[in-house]
């Protein structure tokens, strides 16, 4: 191979002290940029990450002279500035090509095909990963997950979406960069140059004219449950078969109410009896209470008490649109079309009520957190204490990057200001005047919305000085990260946000207590508080109507992998899969159900025995596993589950921030068993030692990361223990992985090649 090759990590002798200088008058203007950085955080540390993304907007990498001019800027050492550009992955360090072609190969992109396209494109481009073309055009990565699993696989180019690609289209993508011809994203402006890009993460806005409205809608994926619940058929997601990224293969959807095809299983892959599993059978016209209690859905969304498990019904009584109502409206983010669906209602009733008064209207709802944990929304409001004369902080966490999970994204691409409503009756309820948004970094074409959505919020009143014409004064903060899973944990995304390493920090004390710049915080995920409007709005009881009595309220499902119709289902907590796989089209077809995870990789895996298990917080749990984010991921029986939980584990290898021996070590250890084991290279009793590691890491790790390595260790162990050692007799993996792609029944059928 002729190319350049990756850039090392580390490279050893003496430093170059001191590092040069920028040119006066490059100086001088970055300078000024810094300036109006800082000027958006209480603390100047703040602008650390975004300051990183403005070098790097310079030099097209991280350079020794960039971090001395973030060092000068911010009364840093080099060291501590040295320190936290090398902790995240968006910064590079080295010169790289114009383009940044990244594919993702966490479990289900690879699964689908992401692993086949990245191979296909090294071989393509004479380049390794992290390799540049010999033309400077091109640096090809793999990528972890993106938060666009419903639009497997995905190809990243400098952090805007090519959707549903196969090794064909990305070569062809790929060639057409190379030759200067104009490439448009699924779901993104126009490309910009790499260092365009980083200009934008550091919270400049595009300057290119109609660069927001080029973005488009939400996409076919996002829309899908929002056309069913309508009673219309889906229109599919983007299917490319060809050289064209753009061409589209037909639908693949048996109709709505057909049953899940759920062959007999070979003996393989024979699973425990359910009563092994802890569940019990559901008999037809019995309503199970396994979970929160029965579920409802709200009679204006043509309701009807919970079906029987196993029954069928239509989807306009099973999804209840309330966040993704809009999606489909050709300008859904703006906030003209907010206006015209009620928009910044709630806020007017909470802005007239007592502080404490929202805060327990919003405890009566029930409203939980869906950011994973599912704890009560009210009750976290309540622990930020009263007259300690501290500043409050809100902290909107949108660094979504838990495998599966991709709700948020589609969220704040399509209807932004829900958030910007939720964060002002948040800000008043807990007293606060400054509120940031914490997004990844990796997704800018949503960074794009929301500096335009906040832009507008300030030119209409609803953020600014005496918001709506009240007491309130309230600044928002769009912050973009810069590539750290572990930033998804509160403390470490605090960390983040102040400008440090994302590392958890010891509890207590909590962040109520002493959260960002040791202040009093609130830290909740974006589907908490987009979902605070429509009950301020529309009533607790209103919002009780749906889902079950512990559960209640309508929420996001994820549903993604070997689905007719991946895609965002929103309805009430409680549904079962069964539900919404007989609503969604099912499975594709002539294939099963295998394995699924409720809530991400990070929750225990369940099997087709799971079906009919309520799709809330006290169901799932009750199973065996955790709601989480409520990521859908299914696999039919072409994956092999020892090649998904090898990927899911170098992920959390990759993302685990070192703080503590359990997870750091643990999960590298686990790695090499997996790999050994995929390899066909160890023995039986290899099987035990990766349990006892997993054992040593779950519950013993600083932060929840361990233990969602361990989960799915554990949980595929109990139910596939014997395709495990079918590895270890066989001497390697006996499934074919061409087989479990996006195209591999297709590309049969049609006669069109991959």
């Amino acid at each position: 191979m002729n190319a350049t090759p990756a850039p090392k990590d580390v490279q050893l002798g003496m430093p170059q002290l001191p590092a040069p200088d920028y040119p006066a008058d490059v100086k001088a203007r970055l300078a000024a940029d810094a300036q109006e950085v800082i000027a958006r955080y209480p603390d100047s540390r703040s602008a650390l990450l975004p300051l990183l993304h403005l070098v790097q907007a310079e030099e097209g990498h991280v350079t020794r002279t960039g971090v001395r001019f973030c060092a000068e800027q911010l009364d840093l050492t080099t060291a501590e500035v040295t320190a936290v550009s090398t902790f995240y992955s968006m910064y590079r360090r080295g010169p790289s090509g114009d383009y940044q072609v990244g594919v993702c190969t966490n479990t289900l992109c690879a699964v689908m095909g992401g692993d086949a396209i990245f191979e296909e494109l090294k071989e393509h481009l004479g380049v390794d990963n992290g390799g540049t073309t010999e033309d400077g055009a091109i640096t090809l990565e793999h990528i972890e997950c993106n938060a666009a699993c419903d639009f497997a696989p995905v190809v990243m180019v400098n952090w805007e979406f090519f959707d549903n690609q196969t090794p064909r289209s990305a070569r062809q993508l790929v060639d057409d960069l190379r030759a200067g011809r104009t490439v448009e994203p699924t779901r993104g402006a126009p490309l910009c140059s790499f260092k365009e890009t980083a200009r934008i993460l550091a919270g400049f806005p595009d300057g290119r004219s109609g660069a927001v409205e080029a973005t488009g809608g939400a996409g076919p994926a996002s829309l899908v449950g929002l056309r069913l619940a309508r009673g219309e058929a889906p229109a599919g997601p983007p299917r490319t078969t060809s050289s064209h990224p753009g061409r589209r293969r037909p639908p693949r959807s048996r109709p709505a109410g057909a049953p899940v095809s759920r062959r007999p299983d070979p003996p393989q892959l024979a699973r425990r009896p359910a009563a092994d599993l802890g569940l019990r059978r559901r008999l037809p016209g019995r309503a199970h209470r396994q979970g929160g209690g029965v579920m409802t859905v709200a009679a204006e969304f043509g309701g009807a008490s919970r079906p029987h498990a196993g029954g069928t019904t239509s989807p306009e009584k099973v999804l209840a649109p309330v966040l993704s109502a809009f999606w489909d409206d050709p300008k859904s983010w703006t906030l003209e079309t907010y206006l015209r669906h009620e928009g910044y209602e709630g806020a007017r009733k909470a802005l007239a009520m007592a502080p404490d008064d929202v805060i327990a209207y919003v405890k009566d709802s029930g409203l939980r957190g869906r950011g994973g944990a599912g704890f009560p929304t009210g009750m976290k409001w309540q622990f930020i204490p009263q007259g300690d004369g501290k500043p409050h902080y809100l902290v909107v966490n949108a660094d979504e990057s838990e495998p599966g999970t991709c709700k948020d994204i589609p969220l704040l691409f399509a209807n932004p200001h829900a958030l910007i409503e939720g964060i002002v009756i948040a800000c008043h309820a807990i007293r606060s005047n400054h509120a940031f948004i914490y997004l990844r970094g990796e997704v800018v074409p949503v960074l794009r919305r929301l500096h335009e959505a906040v832009r507008e919020a300030y030119a209409a009143g609803f953020l600014g000085k005496g918001v709506l014409g009240s007491g309130l004064d309230l600044d928002v903060t769009v912050h973009a990260g810069a590539g750290a899973y572990i930033c998804g944990e509160e403390t470490a995304l605090l960390d983040s946000l102040e400008g440090r390493r994302g590392q958890p920090r010891l509890r207590p004390p909590f962040p109520a207590v002493a959260g960002l710049y040791a202040c009093p915080t609130v830290v909740n995920n974006v589907e908490s508080i987009a979902s605070v409007p429509a009950i301020l709005n529309k009533g607790k009881e209103w919002f009780r109507s749906m889902g079950s009595e512990k559960s209640p309220g309508f929420t996001l499902y994820s549903l993604s992998g070997h689905v007719a119709n991946p895609g965002q289902y929103e309805g009430p907590l409680g549904i079962t899969l069964r539900q919404l796989l007989d609503v969604s089209g099912g499975m594709r077809p002539g294939h099963r159900l295998k394995f699924w995870t409720p809530g991400g990789s990070s929750t225990p895996m369940f099997t087709d025995e799971h079906l009919d298990v309520p799709l809330d917080y006290e169901g799932v749990g009750a199973a065996g596993s955790m709601l989480g984010t409520k990521a859908l991921q299914c696999f039919d029986e072409t994956t092999c589950v020892v090649r998904a939980v090898t990927r899911w584990t170098e992920f959390y290898a990759h993302e685990s921030c070192g703080k503590c021996t359990p997870c750091r070590e643990g999960t590298y250890w686990l790695v090499q068993l997996l790999r050994d084991i995929e390899a066909g290279r160890g023995r039986l009793d290899d099987l035990d030692k990766l349990a006892d590691i997993a054992d040593n890491i779950n519950g013993k790790s600083f932060c929840a990361l361990g233990d969602g390595a361990a989960s799915p260790i554990f949980s595929s162990l109990q139910y596939f223990r014997a395709e495990y050692e079918e590895h270890l007799t066989g001497k390697g993996c006996p499934f074919d992985p061409a087989k479990s792609t996006l195209w591999a029944d297709n590309d049969a059928h049609l006669g069109v090649n991959a």
